[in-house]
């Protein structure tokens, strides 16, 4: 499709438009913009083809002068094309987002200049792009290193009774790793998300599973197959432990592969047993600014 917006990334404004090239040609529109004089005329000096050299050169004209170009590709997929940065593109896009893109809203934001692209769904991108935090969007490898804000132990839940986003509490650091795993057994039986000890071992939480559902109450055979450590049943290198897990991403601190329960991993009766899985492709970094970080006594309070 040709119709899209132009975003003006200096002021957020934005204009609906029929063709990008062909309207920002015309001398009203590209002075709406508040474009110099000799851009105006050098806009309207190039030869407009379709799809072909004249069109870009007026797209790339019109980008190096601070316009961002979006247009929608079917539902739920919007993209912004600029010679800014990704930064200066996400900044300039950010009210445009704001009131036009949905939580599930596909977005790729793309440097034409570099030649370099990111694509995120906007409603967990959402709380970064506030925060004015963009660099997070860009891959793991770009951003740059965080500092957690409470120190270890601790324990980081999303989406934990009722509270949006991730929250973290700091555990008692007198307790012992059994006494960790009781307390978040009796206050949190249903959280998922990461407990973090002082040995620097990061451990994933899931509902209803190792270490803190209690093989030896739901499955005593499968109990004696666990690290006593961690509570993971382990069948060998096959089918690691989360002990073993020690591959750290440098963005949020969090492991970026861990064990996980295969599809007929330990039914509610236990007459199964499928060895954990090492799960990575599915890591997506905390952003720590964005993270609630609560007393110890808040998290007793809720499980009560």
């Amino acid at each position: 499709m040709r119709e899209g917006f132009w975003i003006q990334s200096k002021t957020g404004s934005y204009r609906l438009v029929d063709d990008h090239a062909r309207w920002i040609q015309r001398p009203e529109n590209a002075r709406g913009f508040e474009l110099a004089e000799d851009v105006v005329q050098a806009l309207g000096d190039l030869h407009w083809d379709f799809n072909g050299k004249g069109r870009r050169d007026i797209l790339l004209l019109a980008m190096d002068q601070g316009l961002i170009r979006t247009r929608g590709h079917g539902p739920g997929a919007v993209t912004f094309e600029a010679t800014l940065t990704i930064e200066e593109t996400i900044k300039g896009s950010a009210k445009f987002m704001h009131l036009n893109c949905g939580p599930a809203t596909r977005c790729t934001v793309s440097d034409l200049r570099r030649g370099e692209t990111i694509i995120f769904t906007y409603g967990e991108a959402k709380p970064v792009i506030e925060a004015g935090d963009y660099r997070f969007l860009l891959p793991v490898w770009m951003r740059p290193t965080q500092f957690l804000p409470v120190r270890r132990p601790f324990v980081l839940l999303n989406n934990f009774d009722e509270m949006p986003g991730w929250s973290c509490w700091a555990l008692p650091d007198d307790l012992d790793l059994n006494g960790l795993v009781a307390v978040l057994r009796r206050y949190a039986p249903q959280g998922s998300g990461w407990l973090a000890l002082v040995d620097g071992r990061t451990w994933k939480l899931s509902p209803n599973c190792p270490p803190l559902t209690a093989l030896q109450d739901l499955n005593p055979g499968l109990a004696e197959r666990a690290c006593p450590d961690c509570g993971w049943p382990c069948g060998g290198k096959a089918a690691p432990c989360q002990c073993q897990n020690s591959t750290i991403c440098r963005g949020c601190g969090l492991p970026i592969f861990w064990p996980i329960p295969g599809r007929d991993f330990l039914t509610i009766h236990g007459e199964h047993l499928h060895a954990p899985l090492c799960c990575g492709y599915a890591h997506k970094c905390v952003h720590w600014p964005s993270v609630s970080v609560l007393p110890f006594d808040d998290l007793t309070r809720r499980g009560r």
